[in-house]
């Protein structure tokens, strides 16, 4: 890959550094330049005159080279003044992520979303449930690098409302009708009273409709964003967005990070008292769980996976000749379920004595999984070498509450009219 003497310019500028290394012994200043250009051709005209006298066919030769160099050199100068007025305009480089390439031959090929969804028309005015500052935000990733998943349909009928998102991110202006915006924030709004579909879920954007979820993914998605929602919290994530504005009609893609429906909410409440949620980490397996199976049946779910919040504690093992050693105990709803090894044990134990000596209880996140038979508990906490100064000293970070599991929730009426 090479850039332009212009691209680079703007790279150098946009990292801090000055344009003027781009000149460094001569490149770039248009009188050295040029003495170096006439000391090629002389050289390259010496070779000519050799050829051409050695050899009558010399001559035809040597009238194709020059003629092929002259070619390939106006042409290297139409590109390059093509490239540095096309893509020197801007420095935002887009982030690729796994599976993006398929996704953006889709694009390319005026993607149309197959769905049974009937949408209206956007309403002129942005009559849809304002993004709320008073309420606080629940990222259904919980810190989880998510990446844009799930397909989002009908959006065709919100061209304004992702044309605005575009340009509030920069990927459209005057100059570009095309562009992609990665790691768009977007709340996910169930409409109970949406007369196409009572489960629809909507993605909105500064509380624009962007689109909706499939009637599959609607109904997957239901219960978590409906648990959410009626405990008071936004169910928010991430998006990319990509747009095509011909003049016309916009072409638009947008796809929205969840993970696994059954992986958003924990299936019990965050125990009592004052508590610091743990930021998500690499997955630890739980050790003894086989002990406490009593207790971790009730919390196995009907599809055999599902999220806990389980307290960490530091406890001490006397070992028979007297040594004491510490290590993580972990706890459901206050019972023992299991511990962690001593080698796990040491990379939490400075954390939770932090958290601790505040008078705070450490909470973190498990996945279970198990059957009728058996269950097992892997915990998703960071250890502390991972834990930023930044994080210890903004807390507190208490586990959002969130309203029991329950069948069903009532949410307000959101569907804009």
């Amino acid at each position: 890959m090479h850039l332009t003497q212009g691209q680079a310019a703007n790279v150098l500028t946009f990292v801090g550094e000055s344009p003027s290394r781009l000149n460094a012994g001569g490149r770039g200043v248009p009188q050295l330049e040029k003495v170096g250009t006439v000391a090629q051709w002389t050289m390259l005209g010496l070779l000519l005159l050799i050829v051409t006298v050695s050899s009558p066919a010399g001559f035809v030769l040597a009238a194709g080279i020059v003629g092929l160099m002259f070619v390939l050199r106006k042409r290297r100068r139409d590109r390059q003044a093509w490239e540095d007025a096309t893509w020197s305009g801007t420095l935002k480089e887009t982030v690729r992520v796994p599976g993006d390439g398929i996704e953006n031959l889709a694009a390319d090929a005026s993607p149309q979303q197959v769905s049974s969804y009937v949408v209206p028309v956007e309403p002129n005015a942005a009559v849809n449930q304002p993004a709320s500052s008073t309420k606080g935000s629940y990222l259904v990733s919980l810190g989880r690098a998510a990446w844009p998943n799930v397909e989002v349909v009908g959006e065709h009928a919100y061209g304004k409302a992702i044309k605005a998102a575009l340009r509030a991110n920069g990927a459209l202006s005057a100059r570009r009708t095309e562009g992609e915006a990665e790691g768009v924030g977007v709340e996910l709004v169930a409409e109970p009273d949406n007369p196409h579909d009572a489960n629809a879920i909507s993605v909105r954007w500064r509380g624009r409709v962007l689109g909706y979820l499939s009637r599959e993914d609607a109904l997957r998605y239901k219960q978590p964003v409906r648990r959410i929602i009626a405990s008071g919290l936004l169910a928010a994530t991430t998006a990319r967005i990509w747009g095509y504005d011909d003049g016309g009609q916009l072409r638009a893609r947008v796809t929205v990070a969840l993970p696994e429906p059954e992986l958003i909410v924990p299936l019990n409440e965050a125990p009592a008292g004052l508590s610091t949620l743990l930021p998500w980490g690499s997955g630890i397996q739980v050790l003894k769980e086989e002990n406490h199976f009593d207790i971790l049946f009730s919390h196995v779910p009907t599809e055999g996976r599902g999220l806990l919040l389980v307290s960490l504690h530091k406890e001490i093992n006397t070992l028979k000749n007297g040594t004491q050693r510490p290590f993580v105990e972990v706890r459901l709803d206050g019972k023992r379920v299991g511990e962690l090894s001593n080698v796990t044990s040491a990379h939490l134990l400075p954390l939770l004595e932090h958290i601790e000596a505040v008078g705070e209880t450490a909470v973190a996140y498990a996945k279970i999984t198990g059957s009728a038979l058996a269950a097992q508990l892997v915990l998703q906490a960071a250890k502390s070498t991972e834990i930023s100064n930044d994080w210890l000293s903004s807390g507190p970070h208490p586990a959002p509450k969130l309203l029991p599991l329950a069948a069903n929730y009532e949410v307000p009426a959101a569907y804009a009219k």
